[in-house]
């Protein structure tokens, strides 16, 4: 998957809608959502959940919807790791993507 590119200091916003092979939404029925950001030494910098309604899950559409706060992305410039997880009410934990974030600074802002 190619990285995902966010300006430093902006909002972060994301959907991941999950299908199953016939093309309907997985029942996300209790599930919760967490994404975590690392950088290259593994130390987390930032973080989302549905504990902490940074993320949503809408069950019946199989939709996770992201928001993190400007606030929360002041993350220097570069790249970083990150990923989301979901774990199911049985304990069944499944990691949806693993990616890059690149963390841009915007010279207009100056």
């Amino acid at each position: 998957m190619a990285s995902v590119k966010v300006f430093r200091g902006d909002t972060w916003k994301r959907v991941w809608v999950l299908k199953d092979d016939g093309g309907n939404p997985v029942d996300l029925s209790g599930a919760t959502a967490r994404l975590h950001v690392r950088d290259a030494s593994g130390a987390k910098v930032a973080e989302a959940s549905t504990a902490d309604g940074r993320l949503v899950v809408t069950a019946a559409q199989g939709r996770v919807d992201m928001t993190v706060p400007a606030a929360a992305m002041q993350l220097a410039p570069g790249a970083y790791r990150f990923d989301l997880e979901l774990t199911y009410p049985g304990g069944v934990v499944q990691t949806i993507e693993q990616s890059t974030l690149v963390v841009l600074e915007d010279m207009s802002r100056d």
